[in-house]
């Protein structure tokens, strides 16, 4: 009875690609009338609720995922099973795009919120890429901004401190979330999520968060963190930054 429920009111909810006002989405932004046409014809539409899987490690490839309306994480699993969330999603950002070309997909994605979700399936893919240059070259030069974005990432991590970790985590969430008019991160978030962000354990960000709130730099709210001196987090990680910087001018894509 229940997924008969998930069904029905995931059909309630289906978006006419035309008629979506999700105007970040990739297929509106880069693909012809013609195709969004087509698109709309072939697409699968489904409503994913808080702490769903949307994609499973080591799954089938079967297509890729835009999110119409929603926020997710995007995990990857190491030795022993422990988890680093690699990159978060919001309205309009694209899933499950690193598996294209391979059997499996090598992350899973889990909604952070009740998620509307679009899914495209590979031979509509692969049709759309050799007939629609303007979406294949964003196609590519998202996978060159990810790439660059993800080489930064990986010497911070190996280079940074634990307290500049967890200032770096909190200034990719506002970056990915925004801020709320209560000047917190506009999503709920676990230590657990900062943590596998970070790439910290529980404890270690825990201890650096009443760290930062003793020092006036955030607010400590249930799942909420206000950010209250956010000049004062990106002096703590001022040093590792430059080049990060320059990659903030560019059009951001949900990359963390």
């Amino acid at each position: 009875m229940f997924f008969i429920i998930v069904i029905i009111f995931a059909q309630m909810k289906k978006t006419n690609c035309n008629e979506c006002q999700n105007e970040e989405c990739f297929i509106k932004q880069y693909c012809t009338a013609e195709w969004i046409e087509k698109i709309e014809m072939s697409k699968f539409q489904t409503f994913f609720k808080k702490n769903q899987n949307i994609i499973n490690e080591g799954f089938p490839v079967l297509g890729i995922y835009f999110i119409q309306k929603g926020k997710v994480k995007v995990i990857s699993s190491g030795y022993n099973g422990r988890q680093q969330i690699v990159r978060y999603a919001h309205d309009g950002h694209i899933l499950g795009h690193r598996g294209l070309g391979n059997d499996v997909y090598p992350i899973s994605a889990v909604a952070m919120e009740d998620s509307l979700i679009c899914f495209v399936k590979n031979d509509t893919l692969n049709e759309l890429f050799l007939t629609n240059p303007k979406f294949t070259t964003a196609l590519m030069m998202f996978y060159s901004r990810e790439l660059r974005k993800m080489e930064d990432r990986m010497k911070n991590m190996a280079q940074m401190s634990i307290r500049e970790k967890a200032a770096d985590a909190l200034l990719a969430l506002m970056e990915n979330f925004g801020l709320n008019k209560a000047g917190e991160i506009n999503v709920p978030l676990a230590r657990l999520d900062i943590g596998n962000t970070a790439g910290t354990t529980v404890e270690q960000i825990s201890r650096m968060l009443t760290d930062f709130e003793k020092e006036n730099l955030i607010e400590k709210r249930g799942k909420r963190i206000a950010l209250l001196n956010i000049e004062g987090l990106k002096k703590i990680t001022a040093m590792h930054k430059p080049r990060l910087n320059e990659l903030s001018k560019v059009k951001n894509f949900g990359l963390v």
